[in-house]
């Protein structure tokens, strides 16, 4: 009975300590009865917001720098591009009547002829004033590539009618070459009031890519793209010819004879000679002894 009274009595004081600790705790919350003195002041995170006004103002600078950026691109990619165009475009006076029967064709050339077409005037002086426009293709009759070339630009002829189009044999007329430019054929040259504008580059030789080299220059769009059999036969023949080139033949002698010549001083030459020599008196030598 006793240790249930002292048991009973233990866990009362218990139970006092454990009340009187919670009321020490709520008591001494200074925010329980201390009125809101911010009370005006909506509810919202201070460094939130101040972080969120950072980010706007950034995400508006990046905003106005890329429309900024991109406005200059554009304009420059609009200067870049109308400078190419007047660069590049020339304009080709008319040289063939629509009314006439007959159609335009290539016409084959020697290099006097050529220099009477490629003549300058002096009162044209830029690509923007309308003036004569010649094609010329560099070929040469043992080439085939020459004759590869030759059918496609016999029929683009007749896509572009404002632009003369003449070929030239570069082996009959070796002394144009170095005057224009060319170190191997086929080679087409565009030429506007005798100047040169524009170099075909391209390794296909077929009427579209001849086609996209004119009209990159002229800014003319082809009255059709075809090829013939009629092309095939002319004016610049598809049919490879062998011909004798004289000039490769007296280059060929000219580096012999200099061969020649140049080891007969060298001591190589020398050396042979002596050895010829000595066996020659050694075999005369011995016909004596015999006899």
């Amino acid at each position: 009975m006793i240790m249930s009274l002292s048991t009973i009595l233990t866990f009362l004081i218990i139970l006092g300590l454990f009340t009187s600790t919670k009321q020490f705790d709520v008591q001494e919350d200074p925010l329980s009865d201390t009125p809101d003195l911010d009370s005006d002041v909506p509810n919202v995170d201070e460094s939130e917001s101040l972080l969120s006004n950072v980010v706007s103002d950034v995400n508006k600078t990046l905003t106005n720098l890329y429309n900024h950026v991109t406005s200059a691109n554009i304009t420059a990619e609009n200067t870049t591009h109308s400078a190419n165009e007047t660069k590049k475009l020339v304009k080709c006076k008319d040289i063939f009547d629509a009314n006439e029967q007959l159609e335009p064709s290539v016409e084959v050339i020697n290099s006097s002829y050529l220099s009477k077409l490629l003549q300058i005037k002096p009162d044209i002086t830029s690509r923007d004033m309308e003036a004569d426009c010649v094609l010329v293709m560099f070929y040469a009759k043992a080439c085939p590539f020459s004759a590869h070339a030759a059918p496609h630009f016999n029929a683009l002829a007749r896509s572009y009618p404002n632009v003369k189009m003449v070929a030239l044999d570069s082996l009959k007329h070796h002394g144009t070459n170095a005057q224009y430019g060319i170190v191997g054929v086929p080679t087409l040259k565009m030429f506007h009031n005798g100047r040169p504008v524009g170099k075909f580059n391209g390794t296909e030789y077929n009427i579209q890519s001849f086609s996209k080299f004119v009209h990159a220059i002229t800014g003319k769009n082809p009255q059709g793209l075809l090829v013939t059999s009629k092309d095939f036969q002319g004016p610049v023949s598809s049919v490879v010819e062998n011909d004798t080139d004289y000039f490769l033949v007296l280059s060929w002698s000219f580096i012999i004879i200099c061969s020649v010549y140049y080891f007969m001083q060298s001591k190589w030459w020398r050396m042979i000679v002596e050895m010829v020599q000595n066996n020659w008196r050694e075999s005369e030598a011995q016909h004596e002894h015999n006899d």
